[in-house]
């Protein structure tokens, strides 16, 4: 499991009335990851918030790798943290490397490089050395636009940075590499399960053709409801512009059909709810709640909403699981990587 990033803090206005609270927010937010088991965390614009001393202690005190490969001393120019990580799952090695373009203008003390240009150095780096890359990129909602282009031989890149959120739906390139945004406040558990069966062979995704294999089955549904007992060519016989659609969902369901027969490595995508539904695991949420008693208890606003009782307000940091599986598709254990 990862996190891309601005995971620290329920707010970007850090005051006197409100940085004993956030501060310990984010202390117990690293508590709660390593009890969770996460593999690595991205250092994105929310952890810079409350300067870099701050940062710093919370990662000599915790036993997951902060990561960045852009971040470097104003004064050194050293990198800060590790860039990247190197992780083994059921026989695939994958390289995880961490970026930002979302420094805080305000922390003088630290200074950010390109972070396309330093991404692209370790992806070179660790390309023939790893059987998987994954870039995890803290960058606002236009450059995430942009982050298939800026990092072409990456395998996978999760995002932080932006409320947007990937669907099953969603398009990817059929060549990599594969993008994918969790949305906001942790609603959503998203899940990316590969199976590697011949590493010089593409990554197909599955859950993208299928997806659309479903959704234009749908439509021929709501097509066909007009008269079941006739084809589609005599129910629309009259109207040459839906004939013409319905001939170009077949031609997207024989494509997509044929993408699925031929996939040797595959990559599926999920999200899941984290609603009502989905049980509380006892002693996660008994921890949680004392947490949360404790930074009301800490925040000395005037006005502190009460209601702001989720530790990732307002903010999105790409929560995600991604099970890897080669050649007996063996599943990973639960935590794997974000």
């Amino acid at each position: 499991m990862l996190d891309a990033g601005d995971m620290f803090f329920s707010t970007k206005n850090l005051n006197k009335d409100n940085v004993e609270s956030e501060r310990y927010r984010a202390s117990v937010m690293i508590e709660a990851y390593q009890k969770i088991g996460y593999d690595a965390i991205n250092i994105g614009n929310y952890e810079l918030l409350s300067g870099l001393k701050f940062l710093k202690s919370l990662d000599e005190k915790c036993s997951i790798p902060f990561i960045s490969a852009n971040l470097t001393d104003a004064k050194t120019g050293k990198l800060l943290f590790e860039p990247y990580i190197v992780i083994e799952r059921n026989g695939l090695t994958l390289g995880i490397i961490g970026v930002t373009g979302m420094k805080p203008d305000t922390l003088k003390s630290v200074a950010s490089k390109d972070y396309v240009e330093s991404g692209n150095a370790f992806i070179k780096k660790l390309k023939k050395k790893v059987d998987l890359i994954a870039v995890l990129a803290n960058v606002d909602r236009k450059e995430q636009q942009q982050l298939s282009k800026s990092f072409p031989e990456a395998d996978f890149i999760f995002t932080s940075g932006s409320t947007n959120m990937t669907r099953k739906n969603s398009p990817q390139k059929e060549d990599g590499p594969f993008v994918y945004s969790f949305g906001k406040q942790g609603k959503y558990l998203s899940v990316l399960t590969t199976d590697i069966k011949n590493s010089n062979t593409k990554l197909v995704d599955v859950s993208t053709h299928k997806n659309k294999i479903k959704s234009i089955n749908k439509r021929f549904e709501r097509l066909q409801k007009k008269d079941p007992d006739k084809s589609l060519e005599e129910i629309y016989s009259s109207q040459a512009n839906v004939l013409r659609l319905i001939d170009q969902y077949r031609l997207d369901i024989a494509k997509a059909e044929a993408s699925l027969k031929d996939a040797v490595n595959t990559i599926n995508f999920e999200t899941i709810a984290l609603s009502r539904s989905v049980k509380d695991d006892k002693d996660i949420l008994a921890f949680v709640d004392k947490s949360l008693e404790t930074c009301n208890r800490l925040n000395k606003s005037p006005a502190k909403n009460k209601s702001s009782d989720h530790a990732h307000k307002g903010h999105n940091h790409g929560s995600k699981i991604s099970k890897s599986k080669k050649k007996k598709n063996k599943p990973l254990p639960s935590k794997v990587t974000k």
